[in-house]
């Protein structure tokens, strides 16, 4: 790997900006007087995790600096190769309403450049200091992801697409700034989100505040999961388990319509290396084999579920799924969190634990301007996933 820092000068605002191949490249004090604290995601720590067991993707970070040389912002990016492998073609075909060819997807080879990252849901692509706003600031993410592109041409390694991911409700109307920068505003699926009530203090103030329906449906999953044993996983014991870890992860995302990018067990040991405490990794066994595994990384006052490796032979069975989303819950209430962020697919089961969906969106843009007013059409089509929502707490949970 390429291992250097560039500096340019970009037009807007005439700003000096860095280019780093590695975080470890970067200077590490600059970085930090950005993000101080603001975004565990955008943590050296963290990053260095990423890209220390992501060895066949790349990476870039930008700081960008004032006429002073002070520190205003950063960005970051993941490139990653996609090929029809990560893709679910009949899925995607069904999903855009038969308007792309069949063919067209078997074909994909592809680099993408992720403004963000393509393992964690939300705003984790650039954050700057916070007397500077959002135009400005996506008016140089966007120079910057243009030089990226011009960089990565001249080194032979062309970039396809750009993702810009992905933004929550509130940022929705600054970032449609970047429909003018040629990108198409895409609505991906919800993000399920469970918001703890005040009074909630322990699990069992969660379960009563439930409607006798779904609280008997909660013990019922109690009841069934409690043949399991539930292990909080260390560095030594994720160690010692990595092939494990591995195996069922990718059942997974094996069974995903489609795929960004595979994490691995290295990578999510380097992760609670990095976070420790903040990272929450359970394992659970069954008659003492591993069966299934779920992290959530605790930050400011969320609980976000990342990562799950499950065993669908003792699913039905042990409600193993059903008993991590309880979990989840339990620990968030446990160190006093508000939210409990658990991600997209299976929206129908998540809303069953009270979480509710929120709409998120993304923009793409290709190299290419001709091949990127082409895909305009098809892109569009791309609508959220429609479910059953379900609501399993009394009515006034949800009048207040």
């Amino acid at each position: 790997m390429i291992t250097h820092c560039n500096t340019q000068r970009l037009e807007v605002k005439n700003l000096e900006t860095v280019f780093c191949d590695s975080i470890n490249d970067v200077n590490q004090k600059d970085w930090d007087t950005i993000v101080d604290n603001r975004n565990t995601y955008l943590s050296i720590p963290y990053l260095k995790a990423i890209e220390s067991g992501l060895g066949q993707y790349d990476f870039r970070y930008v700081i960008f600096y004032d006429t002073l040389r002070n520190p205003i912002g950063v960005t970051y990016c993941q490139i990653i190769s996609i090929t029809s492998n990560e893709i679910n073609t009949k899925a995607l075909v069904q999903r855009m309403g038969g308007m792309l060819p069949k063919s067209l997807i078997n074909s994909i080879d592809m680099r993408i450049l992720i403004c963000g990252n393509a393992f964690a849901s939300g705003e984790n692509g650039f954050l700057f200091n916070p007397d500077i706003f959002s135009k400005q600031a996506l008016e140089v993410v966007s120079s910057a992801i243009d030089e990226i592109h011009q960089i990565e041409k001249k080194r032979g390694k062309k970039i396809a697409v750009t993702l810009i991911k992905e933004f929550w409700p509130e940022s929705f109307d600054s970032i449609s700034f970047l429909k003018e920068k040629g990108c198409s505003e895409i609505d991906i699926d919800v993000n399920m989100v469970l918001t703890l009530h005040d009074s909630w203090n322990t699990f069992e103030d969660y379960l009563k505040a439930m409607n006798s329906k779904f609280r008997t449906k909660a013990k019922q999953v109690l009841k069934k999961s409690e043949a399991l044993e539930i292990v909080d996983f260390d560095v030594p014991t994720i160690e010692a388990r990595l092939e494990q870890i591995d195996a069922l992860y990718s059942t997974i995302v094996d069974r995903a319509n489609f795929s960004f990018g595979r994490l691995n067990a290295q990578t999510l040991l380097n992760v609670k290396r990095a976070l420790g405490e903040d990272f929450l990794f359970k394992g659970y066994y069954l008659k003492s084999e591993l069966i299934g595994f779920s992290t959530a990384t605790a930050f400011d006052d969320v609980l976000d579920g990342n990562f799950i490796g499950l065993d669908y032979d003792y699913n039905q069975e042990y409600a193993v799924y059903q008993r991590m989303l309880y979990d989840f819950v339990k620990h968030a209430l446990s160190i006093g969190a508000k939210y409990v962020k658990i991600g997209r697919t299976a929206e129908e089961i998540k809303s069953g634990i009270g979480a509710l969906p929120i709409n998120m969106k993304f923009y793409a843009k290709h190299r290419n301007k001709v091949t990127n007013a082409l895909l305009k059409p098809f892109v569009s089509k791309l609508k959220p996933s429609d479910f059953n929502l379900r609501k399993p707490f009394k009515v006034e949970y949800y009048s207040e």
